[in-house]
């Protein structure tokens, strides 16, 4: 049978205290890289989803460029804009806001109407 002794104990105790001494710094580095690289990883999603939400942007402002280069394009700006129409064609102003309808009314009166008369007249 062995005999164990008070100096083989110590320096067992301080070898066992030593690995563990190592073993906390390893795991506290171990457990630091892997915080930074589990937020690596969140960041690089990020910026891939802004990069697909700029490269769905970029597609839709590339498609409204090629929109804008149509003749259809500009033929719908300068009806719109400068009230050009084709040979043949007839435009009707339709006079949705009754804001003609205000002079109309004038003539009938006599006089000038306020605002809650004027709309009286335009619903009823």
């Amino acid at each position: 049978m062995r005999k164990i002794s008070l100096k083989n104990v110590l320096s067992f105790k301080a070898a066992f205290i030593g690995i563990l001494i190592l073993f906390c710094l390893f795991s506290f580095n171990f457990f630091k890289e892997y915080n930074r690289n589990r937020q690596l990883n969140n960041e690089i999603k990020k910026l891939e989803a802004t990069a697909k939400e700029l490269e769905a942007k970029n597609l839709s402002i590339l498609n409204l460029a090629e929109y804008l280069d149509t003749e259809q394009y500009l033929e719908s700006e300068a009806r719109t804009k400068f009230g050009m129409q084709k040979a043949g064609e007839k435009a009707i102003m339709v006079n949705i806001l009754g804001f003609g309808e205000a002079s109309s009314t004038v003539k009938e009166t006599g006089g000038l109407l306020t605002n809650p008369a004027k709309w009286w007249r335009y619903f009823f």
